[in-house]
């Protein structure tokens, strides 16, 4: 009967460092996949982080692609495209069609009256200053001149 219980102390004691092997191994792996996915997604994030920035400028509503996968070299095409839907991005083409063009969503209303026929204007570089059409400049002579 003592032979039974010690082979039954040693069976659970057994059992009982197994399991904590095991434990301590998994909870290792768990730490270094989540290490990885992390390191993983963190490039993504930097990536789309680039793209809002540049997507995000006071001057420049649109964005060519080029321009776009010029400042995030290491992706495919079809990848930075990826990341430019999944921050919010829409593309859009010039009127003759041969160049790609990538503007936020959230900033359609700042795009719609700057187009004009066969270019882009361009944004007044600082808060408060105004662009004038080539036709207000002319209108306008000076004060010594006028009636």
């Amino acid at each position: 009967m003592a032979d039974a219980m010690w082979a039954l102390i040693g069976v659970v004691v057994g059992a009982g460092i197994t399991g904590l092997v095991n434990w301590i191994q998994q909870s290792r792996q768990f730490a270094h996949d989540r290490e990885m996915f992390t390191l993983k997604n963190k490039s993504a994030d930097m990536v789309k982080a680039i793209l809002a920035e540049m997507l995000n400028h006071r001057r420049y509503v649109e964005r060519s692609f080029e321009a776009l996968k010029k400042s995030v070299g290491g992706y495919s095409d079809e990848a930075i495209r990826q990341f430019l839907h999944e921050i919010g991005a829409r593309r859009t083409e010039r009127d003759d069609g041969a160049e790609e063009w990538w503007y936020l969503i959230s900033r359609q209303q700042e795009r719609v009256p700057r187009a004009r026929p066969g270019r882009t204007e361009e944004l007044p570089l600082f808060e408060g200053d105004e662009q004038r059409s080539e036709v207000q400049v002319e209108r306008q002579a000076p004060e010594d001149q006028r009636d």
